[in-house]
């Protein structure tokens, strides 16, 4: 069985070099000239990304004419979650971690702005319970309530709820991926990684609160790299919103939305 490695960000283009593109996926899976049809197995470890992106790849992985096994081997987490549904047979190694929580936005504007931003969010939640609803047993509302709650998940804990078919080395599957040697995935990176995405995307100059998910990126202009942050990089302040309410860290509390920016618009769905 063909075997292909998705390892990095999901995002629609190329940033910073470690991205995994709707582009490049389609050309592992399908071949230059687009002919390939035998069965594939894909190894994916990815922090999440763009939710545009990823639902782009569940696509083309569903369309795919192929069988299509994913294992996941080290993290899936946030818009890789969505990618990793479209796999006619889905599997972690014992090691590997699985996150779901809500989209998120980093906005400013007026009120007009946010109440926008915050329909979309609720568009985007909606969008992925769909993708979540075609393998998981369990009911929508609590999907629902796990990704409000940010739900970090082992393999036993995924395999549970139903959101993978099975764990590498529990059952023989022909064809199936040997990960008994693959290492344990520690939560703390996985999640600084999550986080590490955000920043490369939020407006220059502007924080936002964590309450990061399944990014959808719906600005124009390629994002710049930034310098790291000094304790004088605080000139804008950005509003970060789920579908419910505002989430705010310690250190957004103390550092009100400037009132001149009322007329600045939304820039980006994280």
């Amino acid at each position: 069985m063909r075997e292909i490695n998705l390892n990095g960000y999901i995002d629609d283009d190329i940033w910073f070099g470690d991205e995994i593109t709707p582009e490049s996926l389609h050309e592992a899976l399908y071949g230059e000239d687009g002919g390939n049809t035998d069965d594939v197995s894909i190894r994916l470890n990815s922090y999440g990304g763009s939710c545009n992106a990823a639902t782009r790849m569940y696509d083309d992985i569903r369309a795919y004419p192929g069988n299509v096994h994913i294992t996941i081997s080290g993290t899936a987490a946030s818009a890789a979650t969505v990618l990793s549904m479209a796999s006619d047979r889905l599997e972690m190694t014992p090691g590997s971690l699985y996150m779901i929580h809500d989209p998120s936005i980093v906005a400013w504007g007026n009120e007009r702005d946010l109440l926008d931003s915050i329909n979309l969010l609720r568009a985007c939640k909606e969008s992925i319970l769909n993708v979540y609803a075609r393998r998981c047993r369990k009911p929508r509302d609590e999907i629902s309530a796990m990704m409000s709650a940010t739900t970090w998940m082992d393999a036993q804990t995924a395999l549970a709820g139903g959101f993978i078919d099975a764990i590498t080395g529990d059952e023989q599957v022909p064809g199936a991926i040997n990960a008994a040697k693959s290492r344990v995935a520690d939560r703390a990176e996985a999640e600084a990684k999550v986080w590490a995405w955000l920043d490369r995307h939020k407006p220059r100059n502007a924080k936002h609160s964590r309450t990061t998910n399944d990014g959808v990126d719906v600005s124009n202009e390629k994002p710049a790299v930034r310098e790291p942050q000094t304790t004088d990089d605080n000139e804008y302040q950005a509003i970060a919103v789920n579908a419910d309410k505002t989430h705010e860290t310690p250190d957004d509390k103390a550092q009100a939305p400037k009132q001149d920016d009322t007329s600045v618009p939304i820039a980006q769905l994280e």
